[in-house]
């Protein structure tokens, strides 16, 4: 029988493997892809293998990591569910949006799903400590806000560009604005 730190190790690729297949239903083909958003997969990916040699962490380290990836996977079906019945293309697609989603997370975040990765990133090097994959996170980190300006530009040039400005100004990116 594998032991708790074997299990937990296993943890993160069971989430992330689980966004990634939901990922696929729940966006649409709209336009041409760009390659730009190959970054989601790869960060994800790179934060479980740069933490899979690490020696086991205190059990309170453990625990708040799990509760982080919960939290990921709760934000993350949160979204999904907020947006069922409407066209939400995948991340970096050449298409202009046609209406600005107010629901669900997007009341308090203009990117729950972002956010989400990113949640689950960091509980994951919470859960299983490591300069590598601390360097990887930071790294996500700045690659999601990159890839959200780069859709947040969509929105300027279509026709809800003043609606998504007033939403702009009332929520944050990747965390609620105080």
């Amino acid at each position: 029988m594998p032991d708790l730190a074997s299990i937990l190790h296993v943890l993160p690729w069971i989430v992330f493997g689980w966004i990634v297949i939901c990922a696929g239903f729940i966006f649409t083909s709209v336009g041409r892809r760009d390659p730009r958003g190959w970054g989601i997969g790869i960060s994800m990916w790179a934060t479980v293998l740069t933490t899979q040699r690490v020696a086991a962490p205190p059990l309170a380290l453990q625990v708040i990591g799990i509760a982080g990836l919960v939290s990921a996977l709760v934000l993350f079906h949160w979204a999904a569910a907020s947006i069922r019945g409407h066209v939400f293309s995948f991340a970096s697609s050449d298409d202009l949006p046609q209406f600005v989603h107010r629901a669900g997370p997007y009341v308090y975040i203009r990117n729950p799903f972002y956010a989400s990765y990113l949640l689950a990133e960091i509980a994951t090097v919470i859960m299983w400590p490591s300069a590598w994959g601390a360097l990887v996170v930071g790294l996500a980190f700045g690659y999601f806000e990159w890839l959200a300006r780069f859709e947040e530009g969509k929105f300027s040039r279509s026709g809800v560009a003043a609606e998504y400005a007033d939403y702009k100004a009332r929520t944050g990116r990747l965390v609620p604005r105080l």
